[in-house]
């Protein structure tokens, strides 16, 4: 690997240990068809950098495997883990504003304000919360309180895909319902 390829190939390197989460030297050198030398020196770069830790290994006659440290592995799923934590959150709490859950989220999600006050939104037009105290802007914000619970594992946003017929200016399908019959059936 020349100094001029290293960048990108360190890049790439990185993004498989991402997905991975668990690798040793040879899974870096295999993926990016590299000597073990080069893909030992990226490894303990990143270790030096505290992006990732012994897993297992290392000593003896076992293989040395590495893990990535929890500040830089990436939830799966970010959105559904920083619901669940709000949810839990309410669940627990009398009333609540969004800083307020923000606050009881994990620090490793970084959750920002916005996420927690569109999931505020989101609930409260589903029925589930209900205001408690009225924003005023530049002052405060929302207050709610949780009216619904309906058990611990978080209600969730979908994205629902429809079918629109600009023809007859109607959705001709919606999942979960019957199709709709049309004019020449």
């Amino acid at each position: 690997m020349t100094a001029k390829r290293r960048p990108a190939v360190e890049a790439k390197a990185w993004a498989f240990a991402l997905r991975t989460e668990v690798f040793g030297y040879a899974e870096i050198a295999a993926e990016m068809m590299i000597g073990m030398e080069a893909a030992t020196d990226l490894v303990r770069g990143w270790e030096a950098e505290g992006r990732i830790r012994v897993q297992r290994g290392g000593n003896g006659s076992s293989r040395k495997m590495w893990e990535l440290t929890p500040e830089y592995r990436q939830p799966k799923d970010r959105a559904g883990i920083i619901g669940q934590q709000l949810w839990t959150a309410m669940r627990g709490l009398k009333t609540f504003t969004p800083v307020d859950l923000v606050a009881h989220c994990r620090a490793d999600l970084k959750a920002d304000l916005r996420e927690a006050s569109g999931y505020c939104q989101a609930l409260l037009r589903a029925g589930y919360l209900r205001v408690t105290r009225t924003a005023v802007t530049g002052q405060r914000e929302a207050s709610y309180q949780l009216i619904r619970n309906s058990g611990p594992r978080a209600p969730r946003e979908r994205r629902v895909t429809t079918v629109w017929d600009p023809n007859e200016s109607a959705f001709t399908y919606i999942p979960g319902m019957a199709p709709r019959k049309g004019r020449d059936q």
